[in-house]
């Protein structure tokens, strides 16, 4: 059975979401039609320029299956949100898949992701391999990264960890319709004023409902220079992961984001909901720790040196207190009188004492070490 039969419109709805930039969703357009993409397209479009249903009209007369709703203006994010819950109820497709205008379907890989869902009723999303391209003029750069991986545990906690290790989320996958639409509606509930915060929530019910798969084929090829994104609105005005987390919403945002996805774990597992929390923290904190990283050593208080660092006292510090290693390494520390104390936070390696600190000491080790006294209890590094 060839791709044609078994994925058509009757099967796949690719959702089309806009605001303005024209220009990308000719191309997006011009692109499905050369490429065949023999889906249905649904475009729910929140943007204010009215070209856009005249290039519709003329795309749909080069053979594409497109359905063309226009929304309100999305003002906010809630607008937005709102307008992708209500686009989703639209669907009557099996699957639906997200798209923006600036990135392109592959139509072999959105074949075998359907296919894939078609034989595997215990999947819940399926996407592949992601190209990257830079334009410059007429020319081209793109490249991958290997991020095949299997979301397979039989838990939802399993799941939904694996999937915050993983270096490539679900968002654009090819996704069962009645799960996404279930997880547009809470992200609508949500409200989320961080825009990212958004996609993560979408990445965790989809770990939490069921398993996911990336195939090792090209999927989608994603453009990362397109100017006027929604994404890079978003940066400009808030910042990066580590400034978007100062925001005064970020709070309020952040829990409602925690107290969703805890609900669906704590149903999904039938665990305790502070149990559930727990993971679901975990869990965020292990996805986002790779961009958090990225934000913090731009910091001027960050050298390049201290990451590196850190890695080696932390593991150092984690070894079990027995360790020969652990103990050696914290004798040399303690005794290594040119080495600074703030060495296990990465700020300084060498230090110079003050010129009478070993005689201005000795009252201090006098006292500590005199008759009649007591260590202190606790101990550190």
């Amino acid at each position: 059975m060839s791709h044609f039969e078994v994925t058509s419109s009757a099967h796949l709805t690719i959702l089309l979401a806009l605001k303005d930039r024209v220009a990308f969703t000719d191309r997006w357009l011009a692109y499905a039609a050369g490429a065949r993409l023999l889906y249905r397209i649904l475009i729910a479009d929140g943007g204010s320029d009215p070209t856009v249903a005249q290039i519709v009209a003329e795309k749909k007369k080069q053979g594409l299956d497109v359905e063309y709703v226009r929304y309100p203006y999305d003002r906010t994010y809630a607008d937005y949100f709102a307008k992708l819950a209500d686009a989703l109820s639209r669907v009557n497709t099996p699957f639906v898949v997200m798209a923006d205008n600036d990135d392109l379907f592959i139509p072999d890989g959105l074949a075998r992701a359907v296919e894939c869902l078609q034989a595997h009723p215990e999947y819940v999303a399926c996407g592949g391999q992601c190209a990257v391209f830079w334009m410059s003029g007429n020319d081209v750069d793109w490249k991958c990264s290997s991020q095949y991986s299997t979301d397979a545990a039989d838990t939802a906690s399993e799941r939904l960890r694996e999937r915050c290790l993983g270096a490539n989320d679900v968002f654009y996958a090819v996704h069962r319709t009645d799960l996404l639409r279930r997880h547009f509606e809470a992200v609508r509930d949500c409200n989320p004023r961080d825009l990212f915060l958004m996609e993560q929530l979408v990445m965790f019910l989809t770990a939490i409902a069921g398993k996911t798969r990336q195939l090792d084929t090209l999927y989608i090829a994603r453009q990362q220079d397109s100017p006027g994104s929604s994404g890079g609105a978003h940066q400009e005005q808030f910042g990066d992961w580590y400034d978007r987390m100062l925001v005064p919403t970020w709070s309020d945002d952040f829990t409602r984001f925690v107290d969703c996805a805890t609900a669906a774990l704590s149903r999904a597992d039938n665990i305790p909901v502070d149990a559930a929390r727990r993971i679901v923290v975990e869990s965020y904190k292990a996805s986002v720790a790779p961009s958090l990283l990225g934000d913090l050593v731009e910091e001027p208080t960050v050298s390049w040196s201290m990451p590196m660092v850190l890695q080696v006292v932390r593991r150092l510090v984690n070894l079990p207190r027995t360790s020969v290693l652990r103990r050696a390494a914290l004798a040399c520390y303690r005794q290594a009188r040119w080495l600074s104390h703030d060495f296990v936070h990465g700020t300084e390696f060498r230090t110079r004492r003050a010129r009478e600190a070993a005689r201005e000491f000795t009252p201090v080790r006098s006292f500590l070490t005199g008759s009649g006294r007591h260590n202190s209890p606790t101990s550190g590094t």
